[in-house]
């Protein structure tokens, strides 16, 4: 795919509030969806032989992309997120058991419907904060749920209203990056103490933009990529909260936008579309990792037990919501 068609399909996601879908062509809630592809396929010949490759698992029940992931033990939660032409909200809740590698859903729904936003789990409690609501507004949404009671908790609203922004936990904290508001890119870096229950603020980001993907590793927030000034950027951004400090590191080899994310076994692993890398942390340096067995964007990416796992999103050609799971066996 050439950087000009990558630019294309990230304008999806870049401008959803004001067309109120990441796709065209997705299936509503309620119908059958197309099935997984099957394990080993893959978009091309493996591209680093000596990494593993991802193969397919069991897929969701409602496609869907733009949504929050959390783990809770052997467990992923999906909530909420956006389906079919028109975008349309989504309050359901679905989890994956790696162990048997079956999908069910949550017997409770979400407050309400939320797309574009993330989520952090501290042992049984999720918490997830801002999205795109139902009217396509940039909202203050800020709750955590009980996993081992099902009970939901309103939270003091988010300070910053936003979307497409990242939420992420690190030493105990819980860090809201970014992100798209009412008036464009928001640079508020945002920060909630579970135990108080307050917010702070952080050093705001040197270059507000949003779509991007954060993780925590070592000492530092890694924040990669996103819609920057006119398109997806490659910038790598890291953040020292111990002494409120943003610095540069190694850019991404290739620009991206609502990618995914995460660390695992010492290095951090990026996939969007076609393009996957992974970053060494000790030494800083990138090389090549093999693509996802689907290309898509707004996925959920999470690491769990020495996997990473690939959820749904958003397909190029057409553009659709899938409901399509990979798995990459890292050790």
């Amino acid at each position: 795919m050439t950087f000009s068609t990558r630019m294309a399909v990230s304008v999806c996601g870049a401008l959803i509030g004001l067309f109120a879908a990441a796709c065209s062509g997705g299936q509503p809630t309620g119908v059958d969806p197309e099935p997984a592809p099957p394990s080993g396929s893959s978009l091309d010949q493996a591209v680093a032989p000596e990494l593993p490759e991802w193969e397919g698992r069991s897929g969701l029940s409602v496609p869907r992309d733009d949504f929050a992931t959390a783990v809770i033990g052997d467990e992923i939660w999906a909530f909420g997120g956006m389906t079919g032409d028109r975008g349309d909200r989504l309050d359901t809740v679905e989890i994956y058991d790696t162990r048997t590698e079956g999908w069910r859903f949550f017997d409770k729904t979400m407050p309400e419907g939320m797309a574009s936003f993330e989520a952090a789990a501290i042992g049984d409690r999720v918490f997830m904060f801002g999205g795109l609501d139902q009217r396509t507004e940039a909202s203050d949404f800020s709750a955590v749920l009980d996993t081992s009671t099902g009970k939901w908790r309103r939270l003091p609203p988010l300070p910053v209203p936003r979307y497409s922004h990242t939420v992420t936990l690190h030493d105990g904290l819980i860090y809201v990056i970014g992100g798209e508001g009412g008036q464009g890119p928001v640079e508020a870096v945002d920060i909630f103490d579970p135990d108080t229950g307050s917010w702070s603020t952080g050093a705001p980001m040197p270059s507000a933009r949003g779509s991007h993907d954060a993780v925590s590793a070592g000492g530092d927030i890694y924040v990669l990529g996103g819609w920057l000034d006119s398109g997806p950027t490659d910038l790598v951004q890291t953040y020292d909260p111990d002494i409120d400090r943003w610095a540069r590191a190694e850019p991404l080899p290739e620009p991206v936008s609502r990618a995914g994310a995460a660390v695992l076994d010492g290095r951090l692993w990026v996939s969007f579309h076609e393009f996957s890398a992974v970053l060494d942390l000790a030494d800083g340096t990138w090389s090549p990792a093999n693509p996802l067995t689907q290309s898509r964007h707004g996925l959920g990416y999470v690491a769990v037990d020495g996997a990473i796992y690939g959820i749904a999103g958003c397909t190029e050609t057409p553009l659709r919501d899938v409901r399509t799971v990979d798995v990459l066996e890292v050790d």
